[in-house]
């Protein structure tokens, strides 16, 4: 598996990262990914997991 490196975004950036991805409606499939990930992982983020499903519960019933 790759690693991924880290580095900060600017308000600015994080701005249109976001609404990159909820104007091309990739936000939840971006969720469900990191949903089912998390679901495979041999020890599991229950918390990070519980405000995920919160979240693409709230993005589902908004449309996307």
């Amino acid at each position: 598996m790759s690693s991924i490196k880290s580095f900060s975004l600017s308000n600015e950036e994080k701005e249109l990262l976001i609404d990159s991805l909820f104007s091309q409606k990739y936000v939840i499939e971006v969720i469900s990914s990191m949903i089912s990930d998390l679901e495979n992982q041999a020890v599991m983020d229950e918390e990070k997991l519980k405000k995920l499903s919160v979240l693409f519960d709230r993005l589902k019933e908004n449309g996307f």
